[in-house]
């Protein structure tokens, strides 16, 4: 039944509880709906529940653990929900839960974990949400657990580690989130980290390279971090990293090159990175380079023409950069090439021609001495 976004539906009839073969209801959008019939919970065979923005609704029927048959339930935008029934821990076939942008919620019930089935937990910018309860490491079939805009979590429960399914993790906009527990290596199954703007985070555990299964590493702007462990090299299916704004980070470890899957690479406003290790020359599988705002970065490692699957580089507002290393012609799968704002270089190698697969060249520069243009001889390119 879709009765989603009737703006002045007010409340529900008791007599809904007789649809007994009901599997779906989306009530999203009824902004005017302030509570549910305690009737509901004897819609023995609904399956989905849909009430996101319902942004009236301060609460759930007391016994709404008694829908066993639910699959999905999306609270999302139920800006004044307060709290959750203790008897939601009893919905055994739940497997989606969606909380985004609950704001008064401020905990989960003590015995969350009962939830067995839970495989997708989303609590998007529940900014009043303090803790997590101990129990969620029961939850053992969880497979993506999104806790991003959560400003006041400080920390994770000890036994964080059993979530042994855990193949996303989203902790972006922690602020709070002073440390990660060194237990947190051991999710064994985990492909995708997003740590972004957790400002308070020093540093990273130090066997976190045995993270194996990680694809996709996210930190940006964690602004108090000031090295990455020597580990992280370990990450033998890394495949994407991102490392923007971590503003005391001056170097990365000395065997970075040992990344031998990592395809995209964005290295990103870390003002204190003076150079890269000469080892990022041997990542091999190595398409997409971007070096944006490193103001105290001199130079590219000499041999970086070795990165033979570069398909794109782009060195954006290096301001300290003051030449290209004469290898960079070698990269012959080399596309696109962006080359802004690095007012300290004054020109390109000689034979840069050699760039026989070149399409895109960008070398904009608006510094106050104006367009720069470089120079070189077009007429090898194809």
């Amino acid at each position: 039944m879709n009765l989603a976004f009737c703006t002045s539906l007010k409340a529900l009839p008791d007599s809904m509880s007789q649809l007994k073969e009901l599997e779906h209801l989306d009530l999203s959008g009824c902004v005017q709906l302030r509570f549910l019939p305690d009737s509901i919970v004897h819609l023995s065979q609904l399956k989905t529940f849909r009430l996101s923005q319902c942004h009236k609704l301060e609460n759930l029927p007391v016994q709404f653990g008694k829908l066993q048959s639910l699959v999905e339930l999306d609270l999302s935008y139920c800006s004044q929900l307060g709290c959750l029934p203790d008897s939601i821990v009893h919905l055994s076939q739940l497997k989606t839960f969606q909380l985004w942008e609950c704001h008064k919620l401020e905990k989960l019930p003590m015995e969350f974990g009962k939830l067995q089935s839970l495989v997708k937990l989303d609590l998007f910018d529940c900014s009043q949400l303090g803790r997590l309860p101990d129990s969620i490491m029961h939850l053992s079939q969880l497979e993506t657990f999104r806790l991003s805009f959560n400003h006041k979590l400080k920390n994770l429960p000890v036994e964080f580690r059993k979530l042994q399914n855990l193949v996303e993790l989203d902790l972006s906009y922690c602020f709070d989130l002073g440390c990660l527990l060194d237990s947190i290596v051991h999710l064994s199954q985990l492909k995708t980290f997003r740590l972004s703007k957790c400002h308070k985070l020093e540093n990273l555990p130090m066997e976190f390279g045995k993270l194996q299964s990680v694809v996709k590493l996210d930190i940006f702007n964690c602004s108090q971090l000031g090295c990455l462990p020597g580990s992280i090299v370990l990450l033998s299916n890394l495949q994407t990293l991102r490392l923007s704004q971590c503003h005391k980070l001056e170097n990365l470890p000395i065997d970075f090159g040992k990344l031998q899957n990592l395809v995209d690479l964005n290295i990103s406003d870390c003002s204190q990175l003076a150079c890269l290790p000469n080892s990022i020359v041997h990542l091999s599988q190595l398409k997409t380079f971007q070096l944006w705002e490193c103001h105290k970065l001199e130079n590219l490692p000499v041999e970086f023409g070795k990165l033979q699957s570069l398909v794109e580089v782009s060195l954006l507002n290096c301001s300290q950069l003051g030449c290209l290393p004469s290898s960079i012609v070698h990269l012959s799968e080399l596309e696109t090439f962006k080359l802004r704002e690095c007012q300290n270089l004054e020109n390109l190698p000689m034979e840069f021609s050699k760039l026989q697969s070149l399409m895109d060249l960008d070398t904009f520069d608006s510094s106050e001495s104006g367009f720069r243009v470089y120079t070189f001889d077009f007429t090898r390119f194809n």
